[in-house]
């Protein structure tokens, strides 16, 4: 949009005054080209603005956001903190409030406004560096203004103040305040103007005027006119309005109301009382030559000034109330060649024509539009560097560890409890510093890392070589565990090259050389660039002074800033409070089963493990591949690396894995032997229990066929039945006559299955059919184990779980196989039986937690259980029968089972033992009927698995429909490994009827059952 240079908007804050004021007058009587209207924020100012026959518009009426769309140069005495997005591409003629002494705008560095200051350049440097012509009136001046404001010189302007040269008559309330006060013409006018004083914002006027009464008995004696100008911060001070109240009606007191802008008058002031505040000039320019210097208290103040004060300014100086009344009594007219010096100092620039020249040169002047760079700024910890363990305490975990097996002793109590103590310890340096700010007479909050052991040692009695080692291990422990954040410095690289600048900024108590020890393990270059940190610093990103530190710091030159860091208070809402823009690093919430790992144990390495399954969440949103990783490995991968390191020491040559749970284990074998660079070979053979149990039967039935944990159990109808005795239906009529209810029966429940293998066991022909089958079977068995085991060198065996007692089956098939009896080696997670004769058990786990559950994942190859053998092209082969698997998640178990185990072992764990079988007992602990987790729910308990002989497949849990009811209304069974988790799957209105079903046939239908005589299964 094409802006009007000949419509000029003005502003002076929240009134009608000011350098913007007197160059609006002038531009109405001067140049009736330019169409002026005054910008207002307030409605009393523009009404106030308007009466006096100006057109005047609020900034946020339609009429005003229109004008300043097309206005072409906006007129204003500040570096304005906010503009008004209508403003994008005018004009700014900054024509400045004062000239002075004070360090100013980007140079101030404490008190109250420092923050406003800062905040209104990170937002608008871009607007101040390209379109904010700025007004300088001396050789001295253009040099302050330019290292105080930072502007370039070809932005400056150089000419008078306005409100200073303007001669022309402005009267906008009435001037002859003598008459006012009923004073004669010949009382002399002294203006007493003091500067706002941050650091003594209440009470001042008490401090400087204590006793009012003879100060107005000295200017009535005087004929004295006294006008207390105040800052308009001060005119609200309690005790200020008291003495307004008290003194108001008194003739020689006129307390000067804000509202008029005292510049009309200053032809009529004789003299002045001034301290530090620009007006002094301002008077000097406009002919005043009288002066007193009250700098009443304010000595240490001067210090912090750009110039010395005292050189630059004139006048009697009085140091007290007393002085300032004898100078008052005088009134003694400055030396004219001080005045000229000083008027050469400040206003060499200025002459008649001011207002001609900041004119011709804002109507001549395009906004620029130069591009400049960005300020990237970096959170340090989980942003650009994290630690290996989820919790930050856990390095103290580590101490803890390495004080347990050190060679420095220490307190038994620090010794169980060195994590909490050494939290509580900085928690107490950390409240001492909140709490002493007086004490310190410092402001600074951040502590040091010493102090931590410091007062750790004065508590627990710890010499300076337990203190330092403990240091030492802290220090060693975040060096061992720091890891970089690859995206986040990957991002870091990349606004390198696009050529904008990077810091890094962080709240810790580490030293500045551990982080940048850390910062160079992670990535170099993070180690090269300017880094800020709290404990060197002393103040935090969470008191925003941190920011400020850095701002001041780099002499902000930036069109913006941009923070990025993880923490929503430190990171986000601090810095967005100063104008800086945030891009926050998403927090990573933990899941409750996350949470629940990281609590299970303390155990520092135990923790980074923790850490590894969050950060692969994180980036594998599947559910499947969660499971895989997350869930199932820890059932499945602490054990094979115990087993495959056991079997590595025990020498032998080949591990055997059976179908169809080894399957995974073998996948998780090869990689703990790639990882660990073992000389051992695996080999994946094909059996079951289905398989090998009856052909091993040689010269008798072993009773453990009828046996509740044999071939028989868990059998839930008549088909599974036959499958499990290798029968025919007219072969089971033959053997067992007297059984034939069995085929009409609904449920096989454990009694009614107790009962018939009681019959089963007793019957001779039977047995002898048994033998005759194993026989048949057995042939085919031991050709295809003679073809796959090498008899020849050292073998074991890995398995999962169980009894045993199909161990003592492969036990007997093996010796037969070679000839001789021979020992069968094979590990287990956890087998019922221990080492018995031939069958030697290796067992990781005493954990009596039910592994029923781990089988569903077992049974998700894409086969079958194998039943038998046949020969195929001079090769013995399993008879495979595809299996309706989840494809998905078999996919996902093949890939992350051994992706969890490398990661596992790239640890380079020093106690991977334990670890290890904590996580196994996690993994265990955590799967339980009353399991919410959506993972376990939606994924696992899909799964399907015939734990029965010769029965189909199922799922773990199913959920419950309401076929499921009404089938077992009719008297069948409701097949689930888990009711609470097919509950959870159902919904409500199943629920409620299946379990008032149950309820029925539980209290109601059995007590009738029992009455009529009948058996109850």
């Amino acid at each position: 949009m094409t802006r009007n240079k000949h419509i000029w908007i003005f502003n002076a804050g929240n009134s009608y005054s000011g350098n913007p004021k007197w160059l609006f007058e002038y531009i109405r009587r001067h140049h009736p080209d330019i169409r002026t209207v005054w910008m207002c924020y307030h409605k009393d100012v523009r009404n106030y603005v308007k009466r006096l026959g100006y057109e005047a518009c609020l900034f946020d009426s339609t009429a005003g956001k229109t004008i300043m769309k097309e206005a072409g140069v906006y007129v204003v005495e500040m570096c304005k903190e906010v503009f008004q997005p209508e403003l994008e591409g005018i004009t700014i003629l900054n024509l400045w409030h004062g000239v002075g002494c004070k360090s100013i705008e980007r140079k101030v560095t404490g008190g109250f406004l420092q923050e406003r200051i800062a905040k209104k350049y990170i937002r608008n440097n871009r607007i101040y560096k390209n379109a904010q012509l700025f007004l300088v009136t001396s050789e001295l001046m253009e040099k302050h203004f330019m290292e105080q404001c930072g502007i370039d010189e070809e932005l400056l302007i150089r000419a008078g103040y306005p409100r200073c040269t303007v001669t022309d008559p402005v009267c906008t309330y009435p001037h002859d305040i003598r008459a006012i006060k009923g004073l004669s013409d010949d009382a002399r006018i002294v203006v007493y103007a003091p500067t706002y004083r941050d650091y003594a914002k209440e009470n001042f006027i008490k401090a400087a005027i204590p006793d009012m009464d003879r100060l107005t008995q000295v200017l009535q004696e005087e004929n004295i006119l006294l006008v207390l100008k105040m800052h308009p911060l001060v005119e609200k001070d309690t005790e200020y309005l008291q003495v307004k109240a008290q003194y108001e009606h008194c003739p020689n007191l006129l307390f000067w109301d804000n509202a008029n802008d005292i510049y009309e008058i200053f032809e009529d002031v004789d003299a002045a009382i001034i301290d530090y505040s620009s007006i002094f000039y301002d008077f000097m320019a406009r002919g005043v030559r009288k002066f007193i210097r009250y700098l009443n208290g304010d000595e240490e103040e001067l210090r912090d000034f750009v110039f010395d004060v005292k050189e630059m300014t004139c006048g009697e100086i009085a140091t007290n109330f007393e002085q300032l009344l004898q100078a008052l009594q005088t009134l003694t007219e400055s030396p004219a060649e001080e005045l000229d010096r000083l008027n050469h100092l400040f206003w060499s620039y200025s002459n008649e024509n001011a207002c001609e020249i900041i004119i011709e040169r804002a109507l001549q002047f395009t906004p620029l539009m130069r591009q400049l760079p960005t300020l990237y700024s970096f959170d340090i910890f989980d942003t650009l560097i994290s630690r290996k363990c989820l919790y930050p305490a856990t390095i103290f975990s580590y101490v803890q560890s390495k004080m347990c097996t050190g060679t420095v002793d220490f307190p038994p109590y620090l010794l169980t409890n060195y994590s909490d103590v050494r939290q509580q310890c900085e928690q107490n340096v950390r409240e001492y510093y909140k709490k002493s700010v007086l004490l310190r007479n410092d402001d600074h909050f951040e502590i040091q890392f010493k102090e931590i052991f410091d007062h750790m040692a004065a508590l627990y009695g710890l010499d300076d070589m337990q203190k330092d080692q403990l240091m030492q291990w802290e220090i060693e422990g975040e060096l061992e565990a720091g890891i970089p954040l690859v995206p986040q410095i990957s991002l870091l690289k990349k606004y390198i090259a696009e050529g904008n600048d990077i810091v890094l900024i962080s709240d810790m108590y580490l030293p500045k050389e551990v982080i940048v020890k850390l910062l160079q393990k992670a990535d170099p270059l993070l180690a090269t660039l300017p880094l800020y940190v709290s404990s060197e610093v002393g103040h935090q990103k969470t008191t925003r002074k941190l920011f400020l530190h850095v701002y001041s710091d780099l002499d902000y030159c930036y069109e913006k800033w941009i923070h990025i860091g993880d923490n929503r208070f430190a990171d986000q809402v601090q810095p967005e409070m100063l104008g800086i823009q945030t891009a926050p690093i998403p927090v990573p919430e933990w899941t409750p089963y996350e949470k629940r790992l990281a609590d299970y144990s303390s155990h520092y390495e135990f923790r980074c493990v923790a850490k590894q399954i969050q950060s692969f969440r994180l980036t594998h949103p599947a559910p499947e591949e969660q499971f895989a990783y997350c869930y199932a490995a820890l059932y499945l991968v602490p054990y094979v690396v115990h087993a495959v390191s056991h079997a590595v020491k025990q020498g032998y040559r080949t591990l055997y894995f059976i179908s169809r749970d080894g399957h995974y284990l073998k996948q998780i074998a090869d990689e703990v032997i790639a990882s660990k660079g073992y000389s051992i070979r695996t080999k994946y053979i094909y059996g079951s229990r289905k398989a090998w149990r009856i052909p091993s039967f040689i010269d008798h039935v072993d009773e453990e066929f009828f046996s509740e944990y044999g071939s028989l159990m868990g059998i839930q109808s008549f088909t599974g039945l036959l499958s499990a005795l290798c029968l025919t239906e007219a072969d089971f009529d033959r053997f067992f006559p007297e059984l034939g209810y069995v085929k009409h029966a609904k449920r096989y429940s454990v009694k009614f299955m107790q009962e018939i293998c009681g019959i089963l066991k007793n019957s001779s022909a039977y047995r002898d059919y048994l033998l005759q089958i194993a026989a048949q079977k057995r042939s085919a068995v031991i050709a295809y184990l003679q073809q796959e085991i090498t008899f020849k060198e050292s073998f074991a065996f890995i398995e999962y779980w169980g009894r045993g007692y199909t161990q003592d089956c492969l036990t007997r098939l093996l010796s037969e196989a070679v000839g001789y009896t021979i020992d069968t080696p094979m590990y287990y997670v956890r087998s019922i039986y221990p080492t018995v004769g031939h069958s030697i058990r290796y067992n990781y786990s005493s954990n009596m937690h039910s592994l029923v559950f781990v089988e569903s994942i077992f049974a998700n190859v894409p086969y079958e259980t194998v039943q038998r053998y046949e020969r195929a092209e001079n090769v013995w082969k399993p008879v495979l029968t595809p299996n309706n698997n989840n494809v998905r998640l078999h996919a996902a178990l093949e890939t992350y089972l051994p992706t969890f185990c490398h990661d596992f072992l790239s640890l380079q764990l020093q106690d991977e033992e334990t670890v290890g079988r904590l996580l196994y007992n996690f993994g265990l602990a955590y799967f339980s009927p009353d399991t919410t987790d959506p993972i376990l729910l939606n994924v696992f308990s899909n799964l399907k698995d015939s734990v029965a002989l010769g029965e189909k497949s199922e799922e773990y849990a199913p959920p419950i429909t309401c076929k499921t009811i009404i089938n077992w209304m009719r008297g069948n069974s409701f097949h689930t490994k888990d009711l609470e988790i097919s509950m959870k799957k159902s919904s409500l209105p199943f629920r409620a009827i299946y379990r008032g079903y149950a309820w029925y046939c539980k209290d109601v239908r059995d007590r009738i059952r029992r009455r009529q005589g009948k058996k109850i299964y």
